[in-house]
């Protein structure tokens, strides 16, 4: 093997082995995005080849086969392309990589059926065309790999799959600095309730309604250039026409923007998403073709510009921004969620308990209560949304209470540990009182950085840098004076 795999990759691939030496023949792999699932894929497939196993991996998507095909290379592992028109076109080698679109138009047309199928982005399996190839090859050991293993439409995988094989969290591969902390900044989202909810997510036209607004786009591009500006950009739009319209809003403030969607044809597409690869092109909005099978490790910022009921989808687009550029100095992503999507879903590093049998769930863990400001938290986070207080590690045991998630309204805001929000505080505070500024001053100052005036908590320990607003007075005092 050219690739040594990490501690977590070799443990998937024996408890993958494990489970099919039970008896098990479609084992699911589950693991966040950049754990590395095609690296575990193809260590997979070398085993295979070693073997004489005729092998198949699957995906819908020209990303991820072309993606596949570069690490079998890197791997030095021979193979060929099953897809129309694809110059790799090998049909007599044991090992091939497929379009899941052109399997099924060929079938009954090929060789002898595989012994082993690898299906990438698994939770499409239930789907007819998958199915279909699954059964020309019905003796054949499944092997499934996806970072959100449910669907929004309610299929439980279990249909496909007989066991699940979890390999990491994101919180985990994040303290081993395989993937970056994700800084996730929040605001109201628009007033959705009169968008109607078609399946398991909303009616697209209607919901492009609310949100392609020119304030609304004037604002993304506003925000990008406060918290963003200089980082690789990719923006998740409603439809194609807002996604253009994003595009052209960048474009116009002289920020060279692109813009990708499904209807573009594969070349087209692909010299775009070669541009942003190369720096020609900052931010690159999309409409549907970059929650999957996409990765550029330079990428350090998401814009989040379309609401989604679908916690796959919300996890997918955040995950794109995860993968960490140690020769560009990466050590963060920004998330700029102009959607509302943390307050529907929670956060990324939330626990998840997954079944075969489970159906998407639309938001993330139980309600627990903040110890610092009694705000009701949606999962458990690193640090509370409302007061920004760094939490304990793990959630509080006992009964959760319900209460509404916390709002960030106003001017986006970055979720800060407490003790980075005291030393600005006690800072502005220090500055005002040696040069003999109002306290109120200290305030203000506070609510520019932070989009909200301080709480006790924030103002740490010396009582003289303390303020509070006086309301007989109707202005900022020191509370010792």
């Amino acid at each position: 093997m050219k690739y040594t795999p990490r501690d977590y990759q070799k443990r998937a691939i024996e408890m993958a082995r494990r489970a099919i030496r039970s008896g098990k023949k479609r084992p699911l792999i589950v693991a966040p995005t950049g754990a590395g699932k095609t690296v575990i894929a193809c260590a997979i497939v070398e085993s295979a080849m070693e073997k004489g196993s005729r092998t198949l991996f699957m995906a819908h998507r020209r990303e991820l086969i072309e993606q596949t095909s570069r690490k079998l290379d890197e791997m030095e592992i021979d193979h060929g392309v099953i897809k129309a028109g694809h110059p790799r076109v090998r049909p007599e080698l044991p090992i091939q990589v497929g379009s899941v679109q052109t399997l099924a138009r060929r079938l009954g047309k090929g060789k002898d059926p595989f012994r082993l199928v690898i299906v990438d982005e698994a939770h499409h399996a239930p789907a007819k065309s998958y199915k279909a190839v699954l059964e020309a090859s019905p003796d054949a050991v499944v092997l499934g790999l996806t970072a959100t293993p449910y669907r929004a439409d309610g299929v439980a995988l279990g249909d496909v799959f007989d066991a699940l094989v979890e390999v990491t969290t994101i919180e985990a591969l994040i303290d081993a600095g395989h993937l970056v902390e994700p800084r996730v900044f929040g605001r109201r989202v628009p007033d959705l309730s009169r968008v109607r909810k078609v399946g398991p997510d909303y009616n697209l036209g209607q919901l492009a309604e609310v949100m392609d607004q020119g304030e609304l786009v004037e604002d993304i591009v506003g925000t990008w250039r406060e918290k963003a500006e200089g980082r690789t950009t990719v923006v998740f739009a409603v439809n194609i026409a807002h996604s253009q319209h994003i595009a052209r809003a960048f474009a116009k403030a002289g920020i060279a923007a692109g813009h990708v969607d499904g209807e573009m044809g594969e070349d087209e597409r692909a010299a775009v998403l070669g541009r942003l690869a190369r720096g020609e092109i900052q931010v690159l909005s999309n409409c549907n073709i970059l929650t999957e099978g996409w990765d550029l490790p330079q990428c350090s910022c998401v814009v989040l510009a379309r609401p989604t009921r679908s916690r796959s989808l919300w996890k997918q687009m955040c995950g794109r921004a995860l993968r960490p550029a140690p020769e560009l100095k990466k050590v963060d992503c920004l998330i700029l969620d102009h959607a509302g999507c943390w307050k529907r879903f929670g956060f990324l590093t939330d626990p998840e308990k997954n079944s075969l049998e489970e159906k998407e769930r639309e938001s993330g863990g139980v309600h627990f209560e903040c110890p610092f400001c009694g705000e009701g938290l949606l999962g458990w986070p690193r640090h509370c949304p409302a007061c920004g207080s760094e939490l304990p590690r793990h959630a509080p045991p006992g009964e959760p209470r319900a209460k509404s998630a916390a709002r960030a309204e106003g001017v986006m805001v970055e979720l800060r540990s407490l003790e980075e929000r005291i030393t600005l505080y006690e800072g502005w505070a220090k500055l005002a009182r040696a040069r003999g500024r109002a306290p109120g001053w200290v305030a203000i100052e506070f609510k520019n950085f932070f989009g909200r005036y301080p709480k006790r908590l924030e103002m740490g320990e010396d009582r003289s840098l303390w303020t509070r607003y006086d309301e007989a007075l109707r202005r900022g005092v020191w509370v010792e004076e």
